[in-house]
């Protein structure tokens, strides 16, 4: 009875160890993958560490820094076209309003034109 208590003892305690081990994954590296695949090499033992998984992961790693510098990149792109576009609407204002006082302009020239001293006597009241 003491021995069947003793091994489930040992038993959920390998497993509680082994649960434990998966949360913390440690990163492969290089040094890991070499020694383990001289171990599976000389005695068919593989570790969880080998080229293959230090390859994903480092796929993984490049990837993520191409999408951050690409998504910077493209804020930045984005940030200067909508400043860029900012400032030609204000510029488009600036037109505009200058067309505006051309038009102005015209039709105070046209009516000096047509009746001269009715244009002076308005420039002397106002």
């Amino acid at each position: 009875m003491m021995m069947r208590a003793g091994l489930l003892f040992l038993s959920l305690g390998l497993l509680s160890v082994g649960a434990q081990a998966s949360v913390f994954k440690s990163e492969c590296t290089l040094d890991k993958a070499v020694k383990n695949e001289a171990l599976n090499a000389t005695l068919g033992v593989k570790g969880g560490c080998d080229a293959d998984k230090l390859v994903r992961q480092q796929k993984e790693k490049v990837s993520a820094e191409v999408k951050k510098s690409t998504s910077s990149v493209l804020d930045d792109k984005k940030s200067g076209l909508n400043e860029k576009r900012d400032d030609l609407k204000a510029t488009q204002h600036k037109i505009n309003q200058a067309g505006k006082q051309a038009a102005q302009a015209r039709q105070e020239l046209n009516g000096v034109i047509k009746d001269p001293a009715k244009a002076a006597a308005n420039a002397i009241i106002n």
